[in-house]
């Protein structure tokens, strides 16, 4: 027979509970996903790969 100590127990017990919330979420996910709309699409694309910002300049001291 396996003994565990109170906080091996307790170690377990989370471990499997955050597997079974991660499980129920992505099930919820999957099940309830709807289909992007054109709009969202084309906002997704435009989020997806913002264009590049431009370097900040250095101060220049003046001598």
């Amino acid at each position: 027979m396996l003994v565990l100590t109170r906080e091996e127990q307790r170690t377990i017990a989370f471990v499997v509970l955050a597997l079974v919330l991660g499980l129920a979420t992505k099930h919820y996910r999957h099940v309830h996903a709807k289909a992007a709309t054109p709009n969202e699409q084309s906002t997704l694309a435009a989020t997806a790969f913002p264009a590049p910002s431009p370097s900040p300049q250095k101060l220049r001291r003046a001598p």
